[in-house]
């Protein structure tokens, strides 16, 4: 079959490449210069398989309404005049309860460790090399309150397969050396062992390219107009370069998915979450961390990618807004130095802001729309990097016809009707 794939990040360029693996011809039609330049580009580097969770946790909206009017809370909100955003954010708060909670927990959690074996697969089968380490992921907390509740959920995730080690403070500085010279104290932490790192702008870079060599085409600096139809089937697009035709089209798009989407009548329930994150060059420092690590209470993620250390974190409810706020920026530098105040050079610091394309419940959307032959792949949230491989593999399956492993029913578009 002739494949259109709308979207040059890690979900689209991963999809290119399944969908290559079973022999179609694939096409990636990309706005940006390059691949990989939007969310794809500096996230927060960690595949974080064994937690994975939605942000629509139940003490959330209680937390909500204490960080009202601070600059510098984990979750901010500025008030636009844009339905999509309150409809959004009332479908977010009705999640934010414990029976739902568990229940998109579990369904983010399979797709997340399904994820983790293609991405194995790929990664072996064309040798690419993104900064990639498989120590694990170590979540600090700073409270005792905090680590007792985290001890707790790991504990109940156990019934769910996910083996998740709690440790004391001396255990932590054990497991990360570098935490001993953290500025701030440190009460205990979870240890995840089979989560990863690795820098998801060159993986999605280097998979291009290895999906270039492979015959799939790459057309970069396109802007898609319209998704084409025929009597309720998809026959390809309009672009600012002209039609391409097609047998099948899938829209990876991540944030902007709901604005091409919407004509053809196909409401996603996507809503673009700005988060923060900031780069600094190690250059020789012996205090940055060998491993992930998740400062819970402040809602960052730290990664050591090669030789530049980043932090990741902070939700923003701006609309489209991409603009960098510096002080939303250093609300994520300040706890990376708190915690490694000598893992890099800091004067050399890189800020970056992206738009993470959230659903309601924490999980994408993922298969065939209601016109035949338009697939999603969309819809990833802040974990786009972890489920890439997987929602990928999924789609790649369903235009093949082929039996996946796992059911992808639970991920449709249906499941908001």
């Amino acid at each position: 079959m002739k494949i259109i794939v709308l979207g040059g990040g890690v979900v689209g360029i991963s999809t290119a490449y399944f969908l290559t693996q079973a022999d179609h011809e694939v096409t990636v039609v990309e706005r940006r210069e390059g691949p990989g330049l939007e969310t794809s580009f500096a996230n927060g580097g960690q595949i974080s398989v064994s937690h994975a969770a939605p942000w629509s946790r139940p003490e959330l909206p209680g937390q909500l309404i204490r960080w009202i009017g601070r600059r510098d809370a984990p979750f901010r909100m500025v008030p636009q005049p844009d339905p999509d955003m309150w409809r959004w954010g009332i479908a977010f708060l009705r999640n934010c309860n414990s029976s739902r909670f568990h229940e998109n927990a579990v369904r983010l959690q399979r797709l997340s460790t399904y994820s983790q074996e293609m991405l194995t697969r790929v990664r072996e089968s064309s040798g690419i090399q993104f900064h990639h380490t498989a120590r694990g992921i170590l979540s600090v907390f700073r409270s005792q309150e905090a680590f007792e509740a985290a001890a707790e959920h790991a504990e109940a995730l156990r019934d769910e397969g996910v083996n998740k080690e709690v440790l004391d403070v001396n255990s932590c500085f054990s497991r990360e050396p570098a935490l001993r010279n953290s500025d701030v104290p440190i009460r205990g932490g979870v240890f995840s062992p089979l989560d990863e790192c690795g820098d998801a702008h060159i993986f999605t870079c280097e998979l291009a390219d290895h999906c270039s060599r492979r015959g799939v085409t790459l057309l970069y600096d396109t802007h898609v107009q319209t998704i084409d139809t025929v009597g309720g089937k998809a026959i390809g697009v309009t672009t600012d370069q002209g039609h391409l035709a097609a047998d099948a089209v899938v829209i990876a798009l991540g944030s902007e998915s709901p604005r091409l989407a919407r004509p053809l009548g196909i409401k996603l329930p996507i809503y673009p979450v700005k988060g923060y994150s900031v780069t600094i060059p190690i250059e020789g420092r012996n205090h940055a961390p060998s491993m992930g690590i998740a400062d819970e209470e402040r809602k960052i993620v730290v990664s050591r990618l090669g030789d530049k250390l980043r932090a990741a974190g902070t939700a923003e409810l701006v609309g489209y807004d991409r603009r960098i706020d510096e002080r939303r920026a250093h609300s994520v530098l300040k706890p990376m130095l708190e915690l490694f105040p000598n893992g890099g050079d800091a004067d050399k610091v890189e800020f970056w802001s992206g738009l993470r394309p959230m659903t309601p419940d924490g999980s994408p959307v993922i298969g065939q729309t209601d016109i035949q032959n338009l697939y999603l792949n969309t819809g990833h949230g802040s974990v786009g990097w972890t489920l890439a491989c997987g929602s990928a593999r999924l789609v790649s399956d369903m235009i093949s016809g082929t039996q996946s492993d796992v059911n992808p029913t639970v991920w449709s578009l249906g499941r908001y009707h």
